[in-house]
């Protein structure tokens, strides 16, 4: 099978046939999302689609694996089925694959190995690469990874762990580490030992995650066991350092230093810069999500296959990551950190879940990348602030503009603050001053993304985006703007204003302001002519205007555009003159705006 259409972003693509799972493990970030029922009449063809629609709009599932829930609490015949989509899809593009820059991976899926003896051959069939994630020390596994019913699953999972020795195909086991598993480290070692030489189990493919605390677990338990605690920073290093120095000098040690504490290198998903790029969760029901910890926060959505379509999807990855970036502070010291290029902040998720302002495996990391120099050097220290501030850019654009900007305390006069003077009820009093100030007339598309515009004497927080040569900046207009506060239509115009912020002096006052880049008007009849309907929006799109002046733009400088009508600015003006009050407090352009940077050389980002 060949869509023909030429294949511009490869994208790993986990598939969740269902949510629901046979387990109710005392650590689990998914909280009561697991008691969802599985929907079998939607598995098959969901998946069917998603990748029709995928590879029709020039996108190619690099990497198709399987997640949960527990995917081995589905039948056997539906295992069979779903794995020979995936391997049709990997037989069909396999080559495009490896084009790509990609080695066609086995067919896989994560599972707790509860229900693993009962598939055992279907999986067998397909030649499925396992994940099997259990508790070590295997006493653990009996306290905290418990079934629905609360009875303990080691007996089943020690007869499945030796059955999964057996397997002919890939395999490997991972290990959420919290509390409890510190202070047992000596029997933790012990049992990757059993496991590896007496049950004949490879450990050298072994994976350690370390838990952390999420508001979904909390709730799903009422209260979190003391055992299940996240490490502290400090308490990871420890644990860490136990095990190198079990394994320093065994036969064990290559797999210690290259895959036991992958997922906290740069090659795991977690240091990725923005991780919305390039992986996507997608449910049974349509719904897509960031991976299997933002399946359970709405926060982490991107879109849904059936209802939002393939390309808003797939933009929208990027966006949401973005956007969740932007909430969060950071730690001081990443600014400055030599090693940030390697961790990118760590997962968003977890930061956000464990109110975190930095990766929460961040002197572990440290530890990984000086055991290790060659292969994650620090960053020249004359290069580490430059290197942030275009992080920080790209995706943390809170840090550069400040959460909120300060409030308007200077006192001229005490009239000013009397009810009837306030900004607000001069505002009201005024219909012309209503469109002036309206949260409506506006919105620019920006690559597919709203922004509703707001006066920025009104608004306290900045809206800013990061635009480029490619970006696609679409212009919405209310259809009634040239009517408001205008008795001649015909000679009413919009008007857009460029500043930057670059100061100039000027006037009496010697007063200190942005500096003007350009004024553009388009009169009424030629903006119908050139925009399109909408709903009760036109749109006219402005990208080619504001790539013509890109020259004025400077690299890590915002630029500030303005947007209303002849009329409008006109009435602003007037307003001013006939008003000392509302002078006072409109003394700075009042219009509808939105700020921007401008990147030049995208891949320096």
């Amino acid at each position: 099978m060949n869509t023909g259409v030429p294949f511009t972003k490869a994208i790993h693509l986990l598939y969740v046939p269902t949510k629901f799972c046979n387990m109710h493990c005392r650590y689990c970030y998914l909280g009561t999302l697991t008691t969802a029922r599985p929907e079998p009449d939607k598995m098959l063809g969901t998946l069917n689609t998603a990748l029709e629609q995928l590879l029709a709009h020039g996108y190619l599932p690099y990497n198709l694996s399987f997640h949960g829930g527990e995917v081995t609490t589905l039948s056997s015949s539906v295992l069979d089925q779903l794995f020979s989509i995936a391997a049709r899809h990997y037989a069909d593009y396999g080559e495009a694959i490896k084009a790509q820059g990609f080695r066609v991976n086995p067919l896989h899926i994560k599972t707790n190995l509860l229900n693993f003896n009962q598939h055992a051959e279907v999986l067998a069939k397909h030649q499925v690469s396992i994940s099997g994630s259990v508790d070590l020390p295997l006493r653990l596994h009996g306290q905290f990874r418990r079934d629905k019913q609360g009875r303990s699953t080691l007996a089943r999972i020690t007869e499945n762990l030796k059955l999964l020795a057996t397997y002919p195909a890939h395999k490997k086991i991972s290990c959420v580490v919290t509390r409890a598993h510190l202070e047992a480290v000596d029997e933790f070692i012990s049992d990757i030992k059993y496991l590896h030489y007496e049950i004949g189990l490879d450990m050298s493919r072994f994976n350690v995650m370390f838990g952390f605390d999420s508001g979904k677990n909390q709730a799903a338990f009422c209260q979190q066991e003391a055992g299940t605690k996240m490490l502290t920073e400090v308490e990871q290093v420890q644990f860490y350092q136990a095990v190198q120095q079990a394994f320093v000098g065994s036969p064990l040690e290559n797999a210690f230093r290259t895959e036991w504490f992958k997922e906290f290198t740069p090659e795991y998903c977690c240091s990725s810069f923005n991780c919305g790029g390039k992986f996507f969760l997608l449910q049974a029901d349509g719904e897509v999500f960031s991976c299997p910890r933002g399946q359970s926060s709405p926060e982490y959505r991107f879109g849904n296959l059936f209802s939002d379509g393939v390309e808003a999807i797939i933009s929208n990855g990027w966006s949401v990551i973005e956007r969740n970036e932007n909430l969060l502070d950071i730690d001081d010291g990443c600014a400055v950190c030599p090693w940030l290029p390697h961790c990118n902040l760590g997962c968003p998720f977890v930061r956000q879940a464990a109110g975190l302002k930095r990766s929460y495996t961040c002197l572990l990391q440290k530890q990984l990348y000086q055991d290790a120099p060659d292969r994650w050097p620090p960053l020249p220290a004359d290069k580490v602030a430059a290197h942030a501030r275009k992080f920080f850019l790209s995706n943390n654009l809170k840090r550069l503009r400040g959460e909120v900007y300060a409030e308007k305390t200077r006192v001229i006069t005490p009239e000013l603050f009397t009810d009837a003077n306030r900004l607000a009820e001069l505002i009201r009093r005024d219909p012309g001053l209503q469109a002036v100030y309206s949260n409506e007339l506006f919105f620019l598309r920006i690559n597919g993304a709203d922004y509703q515009l707001r006066s920025a004497v009104l608004k306290n927080m900045a809206e800013i985006e990061v635009l480029d040569a490619a970006s696609t900046v679409l212009l919405g207009v209310r259809e009634d703007l040239f009517s408001l506060a205008c008795d001649d239509e015909i000679s009413n115009y919009l008007h857009l204003m460029l500043l930057r912020d670059t100061t100039v002096v000027y006037g009496d006052e010697q007063r200190t302001k942005q500096e003007h880049i350009f004024d553009y008007s388009l009169y009424k009849k030629a903006f119908f002519t050139a925009a399109t309907q909408e709903g009760k929006y036109f749109l006219l799109d402005i990208s080619a205007l504001l790539i013509s002046h890109a020259r004025f733009y400077l690299d890590g400088v915002r630029n500030n555009l303005f947007i209303t009508t002849k009329a409008l600015r006109e009435h602003h003006y007037a307003k001013q003159r006939k008003n000392a009050f509302y002078h006072i407090q409109a003394i700075n352009l009042p219009f509808q705006n939105l700020e921007f940077f401008w990147q030049r050389d995208e891949a320096a980002f």
